[in-house]
């Protein structure tokens, strides 16, 4: 970000607009995740309604979702860095909502797969675009907490996404619940269109320039690679663990689908919202002292959530294993927001959207698509052994995956210090 905009962003800072404006994305964000973790606690009876395999539940959850998601996340984001973001993101909101309803009227696994890859179109140019707007209007000391709030309605959209998921799921039947989710969104997305109405196209020189940028020049930038590995690894754990985590209360413990939908939907919902909230908060204080630690609270964050997954996941009662859940999810999201806002410093204004589309391309790839499929296809392998426990261990393969994340955090740290020595 050159010094003009950079002052012309901590003028503006937290304004009524800019307030507005992380509202409506916020709004978006909420929707994104109900539509993506809505499906989650419906596995079980989509699994017997389509007579389905665990490898193919994780297929549908997660490579099916990812695939457009990560192919079509970088050309709308160019699209978006030239063009105008909030019709961009209204557009790819109603898509999803759409694409989602339908899912519930699928009547075998290529045509949930089929609606799945639509969802994940829509989805793909919700993320990028958000942080491209929420970097032209706050500064890097801003970012963490509006960012947080950003991923804190995604939280909250998962509470709330999967706990009516269940309910409506458990006396309605799957499919009406897929349609309710997705119908609900339509008119959100009015309202999104309304509260980011204040948000400029880009000047045209800036357009020119966008064009000018390869992909080359954004992957060399220093710590750039080792930040999307670990932020891929986080996804993979997190995504390959919170799409199972239903099915798995529901085989392990014998829990009903509407329980489910209300246990671990408030805590991965309620307890991703506080730790994201929290780290925005604590991330705010720790980069005046240093840059980096938008970077080591994520790695201590990770670190800490491992052995919480572990407990939990080898927990003898339901309750000991919500608990777990809990905290592992609210000490492993403190980290969440604030790594996303700190790959904010490692692009540039000109291609932000970009470079956030790259990232989260690879992310997708790595957690939304291969984190499901992984599990699904090691409770598939190891059912031979452990049986209707072998969900429970896979599960807890999964969660160790944080440790090789925290890893990368640092070594982005560590090699992200001639950009902290030019801010």
């Amino acid at each position: 970000m050159d010094q003009v905009d950079h002052q012309r962003v901590e003028a503006q800072g937290w304004s009524k607009s800019s307030g507005l404006v992380v509202f409506g994305l916020t709004l978006a964000s909420f929707f994104n995740y109900t539509d993506r973790n809505a499906i989650a606690v419906l596995i079980e009876p989509i699994k017997k309604s389509l007579s389905l395999t665990d490898t193919q539940v994780g297929l549908i959850t997660g490579l099916a979702f990812a695939l457009f998601y990560a192919i079509m996340g970088v050309p709308i984001a160019r699209f978006a860095d030239r063009g105008n973001k909030s019709r961009i993101l209204v557009a790819c909101f109603v898509l999803w909502s759409m694409m989602t309803a339908l899912s519930g009227a699928a009547t075998s696994f290529v045509s949930l797969f089929v609606l799945r890859l639509l969802v994940g179109v829509g989805e793909a140019g919700c993320i990028p675009t958000s942080f491209a707007i929420i970097s032209e209007r706050f500064s890097a000391n801003q970012r963490p907490f509006a960012i947080s709030i950003f991923q804190a309605g995604g939280r909250l959209g998962v509470a709330l996404g999967m706990a009516g998921a269940g309910i409506v799921g458990q006396y309605l039947g799957w499919r009406v619940a897929l349609a309710v989710v997705g119908a609900a969104g339509l008119p959100a997305a009015l309202l999104v269109a309304w509260s980011l109405r204040g948000v400029d196209r880009p000047q045209q020189s800036k357009a020119i320039e966008v064009r000018k940028v390869s992909l080359t020049t954004i992957l060399r930038f220093p710590g750039f690679v080792p930040l999307i590995a670990a932020i891929s690894l986080t996804s993979f754990a997190n995504y390959g663990i919170s799409q199972w985590v239903p099915a798995f209360f529901v085989r392990s413990y014998g829990a009903s689908l509407g329980a489910v939908g209300v246990w671990i939907g408030l805590s991965s919902g309620f307890g991703g919202l506080a730790g994201t909230l929290a780290g925005g908060v604590a991330a705010g204080h720790l980069v005046k002292r240093h840059p980096n630690w938008d970077l080591w609270l994520p790695a201590i964050a990770n670190t800490l959530a491992v052995p919480l997954f572990v407990a939990g996941f080898l927990s003898p009662t339901i309750a000991l294993a919500t608990g777990c859940y809990f905290a592992a999810t609210l000490v492993m999201t403190v980290g969440g927001g604030v790594a996303l806002a700190a790959f904010q410093r490692f692009t540039e204004t000109e291609h932000r959207a970009t470079a956030n589309a790259l990232m989260l391309m690879i992310s997708a790839l790595t957690g939304v698509g291969l984190g499901p499929v992984a599990v699904g296809f090691a409770s598939d392998l190891m059912n031979a052994r452990f049986g209707v426990e072998s969900l429970r261990w896979a599960l807890v393969v999964a969660s160790l995956t944080l440790v090789a994340a925290s890893y990368f955090y640092v070594m982005a740290g560590q090699r992200s210090r001639t950009l902290v020595a030019s801010q």
